[in-house]
C-alpha cells in the first residue's frame, strides 16, 4: 500500500509551527507594499523571484565573486518553475537594476519580521538562559573591503579604497543579531549606539568601544558590563576585599607591581577602583577591577557587577563569550557569503547584507523548532552542521518558495525541521552552556 502524501492544509493542521505561522503570504505581501516594491510591468526577474533567490543564494558556500553567478542562479530557479517561458539568458542589467531599485529596507522589514517570530518560538529553557539577566549582548564591530569605486559612500580608513563596518549588538540568549548599523570604515566604533532602556541587561563589550560615558549610560539604565581594560587607563583603588590589602587603597594600577608578583600563584586579585582622573570625572561611580594571570601575564577587566558569586574566573569566562560575535561574523562573511560583496550601489549592499542576515536567521529558526521539538536548548545545535544540512536539503527545494503561495513550502518545512532535531546537534555542548548551568 503506497503512503498518501499529506495536503497542505493537514499539515498546516497537524503542526503548530507551519511556516506560514513564521511568514505568511500576507504578511509577506504588506512588506511589499509597506517598502513600495512591486512590479511595474512583466519582467524574467520579478520582484518576488528576486527576492528569495537573493535570500537563498547567500546559502551558497562559494563566492559569489561576479553577477554572472547569480544570473546562473536565477535562470536555473525561473526554469524549474516556469519551463514553458524558455528563459536562457538574463543580462547583467537586469540584476542590477533590481539592486538599485528594489529598496533594501524590504529586507531589513523581513529580517525584524523573523526576528520577532524566532523569539516567540524559542523554548522556555532558552527563554530561561543566562538568567540573571534580561539578555545578554556581545558588541563588537567587522570591517569588509568593497569595490574601490565606492569610496565616496563607504569611506575607509585607507585613501583609495573602500570599506564597510557592520557593528553589531549580538544576543547571547537567542544567538541573533538583534541591532545592526552599517557604516563607512572610517568611522569610529564609539559611534555605535546600542544601550537601550532596558534594565538588567549584559553587555560584553569590545575594548573599542571604551567610553566613561558609555560606562555611566549603562549603569543608569540599570544593567551591567564587562569590558577590558584600556592599556592607558590607571585606575585608582579606592577599596579591597580583605584588611591585609589595605595597603593598596590610594595607589594606582602602576604603582602595585610587587603586589601583583606576588599574586601571581593566586592567578588572581578582585578591587574596586575609580577609572578617571578627571576633577570632575563624567563616571563617578566606582567599579570593579577583577585581574587573571593567564599565559604569563596579567589580564585586567572592569564591570559593574559586585555579586560574590561572580569571581574573577568567572568574569573572565563570561568575557570570553563575546567571542561568540566572531564566530557570527566568521560565518556571515565567509559561509554566507559576505566577504566579497558584488553590488556596486549602497542600496545593493544592503540588500546583499541583509539577505544574509536573513538566511543566518532563517538557520536559527529551524533550529529553535528542532530545539523546541526535541526539549533540547538551541545552544546544544551546531549552526555549521544545521546550516550544510539546510543548504543542501533547499538546493532541491528552494523553488518552492517562488511560487505564488508560501503554502507550498508547508510540504517540506516539518521534513527540515525533523532533519535538524535529529542531524543538527553539536559534538560536545559550548563553554556557555556551562556558564548559563552556573548562573541558573
Amino acid at each position: 500500500m503506497i503512503a498518501q502524501t499529506p495536503t497542505i492544509q493537514e499539515t498546516l493542521k497537524k503542526d503548530q509551527n507551519a511556516f506560514q505561522e513564521i511568514l505568511s503570504d500576507d504578511e509577506l505581501a504588506a512588506l511589499f507594499v509597506k517598502h513600495g516594491v512591486r512590479d511595474e510591468r512583466k519582467r524574467k526577474l520579478f520582484v518576488r523571484c528576486f527576492f528569495w533567490l537573493m535570500i537563498f543564494s547567500a546559502g551558497e558556500p562559494s563566492r559569489r565573486g561576479s553577477l554572472l553567478q547569480l544570473i546562473g542562479f536565477f535562470i536555473g530557479a525561473i526554469g524549474l518553475l516556469f519551463p514553458e517561458a524558455e528563459v536562457t539568458s538574463l543580462s547583467k542589467t537586469a540584476v542590477s537594476n533590481r539592486l538599485q531599485n528594489v529598496s533594501w529596507y524590504l529586507f531589513r522589514g523581513v529580517y525584524n519580521h523573523l526576528l520577532e517570530r524566532y523569539k516567540k518560538i524559542l523554548n522556555v529553557q532558552d527563554m530561561k538562559f543566562l538568567g540573571r539577566f534580561k539578555d545578554a549582548f556581545a558588541v563588537d564591530g567587522s570591517v569588509i573591503s568593497l569595490h574601490k569605486k565606492l569610496e565616496s559612500v563607504f569611506e575607509s580608513i585607507h585613501k583609495g579604497h573602500a570599506s564597510l563596518k557592520l557593528n553589531t549588538k549580538f544576543s547571547l540568549k537567542t544567538a541573533a543579531v538583534t541591532k545592526l548599523q552599517v557604516t563607512s570604515g572610517k568611522r569610529h566604533d564609539s559611534q555605535f549606539s546600542f544601550v537601550t532602556r532596558q534594565a538588567n541587561c549584559l553587555y560584553l563589550v569590545d575594548l573599542g568601544y571604551w567610553s566613561f560615558r558609555l560606562m555611566k549610560k549603562i549603569i543608569d539604565a540599570g544593567s551591567f558590563f564587562v569590558m577590558r581594560l584600556k592599556g592607558n587607563c590607571d585606575p585608582l583603588i579606592v577599596k579591597v576585599a580583605a584588611d591585609k590589602f589595605q595597603h593598596l587603597v590610594g595607589k594606582r594600577l602602576s604603582e602595585i607591581d610587587d603586589f601583583l608578583a606576588a599574586q601571581v600563584a593566586v592567578g588572581t586579585i578582585d578591587l574596586t577602583v575609580q577609572l578617571s582622573k578627571a576633577k570632575n570625572p563624567h563616571l563617578k561611580d566606582d567599579v570593579r577591577l577583577v585581574g587573571l594571570f593567564h599565559e604569563d601575564k596579567w589580564r585586567f577587566y572592569v564591570t559593574n557587577i559586585f555579586e560574590l558569586r561572580f569571581t574573577p574566573q568567572f568574569i573572565y569566562e563570561l568575557y570570553a563569550q563575546r567571542w561568540q560575535v566572531e564566530i557570527f561574523f566568521n560565518l556571515i562573511k565567509n559561509v554566507l557569503s559576505l566577504q566579497n560583496i558584488v553590488s556596486k550601489t549602497k542600496n545593493g549592499i544592503m540588500i546583499e547584507i541583509y539577505s544574509a542576515l536573513i538566511f543566518y536567521l532563517f538557520t536559527r529558526i529551524v533550529i529553535a523548532l528542532a530545539a523546541k521539538k526535541t526539549g533540547r536548548s538551541i545552544h546544544e545545535f551546531s549552526f555549521e552542521r544545521a546550516h550544510k544540512l539546510i543548504r543542501g536539503f533547499l538546493l532541491t527545494n528552494f523553488h518552492l518558495f517562488l511560487h505564488p503561495s508560501l503554502q507550498a513550502v508547508e510540504r517540506i518545512f516539518q521534513q527540515l525541521v525533523d532533519m535538524i532535531a535529529h542531524m543538527g546537534l553539536a559534538a560536545s555542548p559550548p563553554k556557555i552552556v556551562e556558564l548559563n548551568r552556573q548562573l541558573a
